[in-house]
């Protein structure tokens, strides 16, 4: 092993290292708060505002941070998000009112928009393996690994440290995530300035095949980031009356299932459309839970087979429309606005609806979103493709990558 080689691997080691730990503090938040509003009797439709806060940020910055990167590197957007952590959890330790909530999340929407800026920019910048989609689906996995230890983690901290204790834990959590970030090798270049360079970053004409793939970005990831963000803790405490450390338990366990099914079908290289057809799973899953009370909570072992399906699926069509860009970061960025005002929607709007309609028209609307996720994806993915075929070059195809993966494919390939 060259000595580039082992300075691409610790340096994607650590990389690695920062995004677990970013992932454990985020999802035990994702967690913390909802209950935290609960607890501090906010009513279900105001904690739904409050909530869509953070999305809404995170589309607005999300574009300029990746514009700056695009420019000058992504370590000042690493050392801005860590920072802006640490803010976060410093307001919900210091403030008990609404509007200090809406500067927690705010700066929550801020972190969150700095991290995912850059996250996978750092990934396909920082491996020279043949199958960068492949990378992005082991990072996506250790992640998901990550997030459900994070849940299962706080559902513990609130039960013993209640939530001024857990939160101090995920402060300390967050110093180490700084140090790890202000430790990085890479060095950012200087000159950026926000101007008409990066309008054209954000505002350059994009092919049909980018808006496609962003819908279908859309539907994969709405369900899974609105039942472990909003739904299910909420309609686990108001509705069904678990304690914290059981909803903790709930969320981390469809976390960690969802991961070792990823895990388990990539190592098996089974056929994308198998990936999409098990994808169906949840959809009767979601649609039966409502109506089942407690008992309907077994449920979630369908909805963590087709998450762990449709994540894999996810990925590789990402890599496919933007893997040959000159303009990652921002691209990405792009590509998911649908995906975050379909967000900032769901959670603006699902408080009330739960308030006048109860919970089931929001499971229902989840499932026909992976209906015509699978729908939308059986029309563009190869039928042929499969974890262990063959491609140009000798490489083999990673699960999922067939008319997309195009990371996967021979240079002059077409997407979609």
């Amino acid at each position: 092993m060259t000595g580039n080689q082992t300075a691409n691997g610790g340096s994607l080691q650590k990389m690695l290292a920062s995004h677990m730990l970013y992932t454990f503090i985020v999802s035990a938040m994702g967690v913390l708060v909802p209950l935290y509003l609960l607890d501090q009797k906010i009513d279900i439709a105001m904690i739904g505002l409050i909530l869509s806060l953070g999305p809404l940020t995170f589309t607005v910055f999300r574009l300029l941070f990746a514009s700056i990167a695009d420019d000058v590197g992504t370590r000042a957007i690493s050392i801005f998000y860590a920072m802006a952590n640490l803010v976060a959890l410093e307001f919900y330790l210091l403030v008990l009112t609404p509007f200090g909530f809406v500067a927690a999340i705010l700066s929550e929407g801020l972190r969150t928009s700095g991290f995912w800026a850059i996250a996978r920019t750092d990934v396909l910048s920082g491996t020279n393996v043949p199958e960068p989609g492949r990378e992005l689906a082991r990072f996506s996995n250790m992640r998901q690994l990550a997030d459900g230890l994070g849940r299962l983690a706080i559902g513990f901290f609130l039960v013993f440290f209640a939530f001024h204790g857990s939160l101090i834990v995920l402060l300390v959590c967050s110093l180490s995530l700084f140090v790890i970030v202000i430790s990085s090798s890479e060095r950012a270049r200087v000159g950026f300035r926000v101007g008409r360079s990066t309008m054209r970053h954000i505002f350059k004409p994009r092919s049909s095949s980018f808006w496609k793939a962003s819908l279908l970005q859309l539907l994969v990831w709405l369900p899974y980031n609105m039942l472990q963000a909003f739904l299910i803790p909420v309609y686990l405490i108001s509705e069904l009356k678990f304690g914290y450390a059981d909803v903790g338990l709930v969320l981390a366990l469809l976390s960690l299932a969802t991961a070792g099914i990823s895990i388990i079908l990539m190592k098996l290289g089974i056929s994308n459309r198998l990936l999409l057809m098990l994808t169906l799973l949840s959809i009767p899953a979601l649609v039966l839970m409502p109506f089942l009370g407690a008992d309907g909570i077994i449920l979630l072992a369908l909805v963590a087979v087709s998450f762990g399906c449709s994540n894999i699926v996810g990925e590789y069509i990402l890599v496919d429309v933007v893997f040959r860009s000159k303009d990652v970061s921002t691209d990405i960025g792009v590509l998911y606005i649908p995906l975050k005002i379909a967000e900032v929607l769901f959670l603006s709007l699902g408080g009330i609806m739960i308030a006048n309609f109860g919970f089931t028209p929001l499971f229902f609307l989840l499932a026909a979103c992976i209906g015509v996720f699978v729908m939308l994806g059986r029309a563009v993915l190869s039928p042929t493709s499969s974890g262990a075929a063959a491609v140009p070059g000798g490489h083999a195809r990673a699960p999922g990558a067939g008319a997309y993966g195009g990371a996967a494919q021979p240079p002059g390939s077409k997407s979609i």
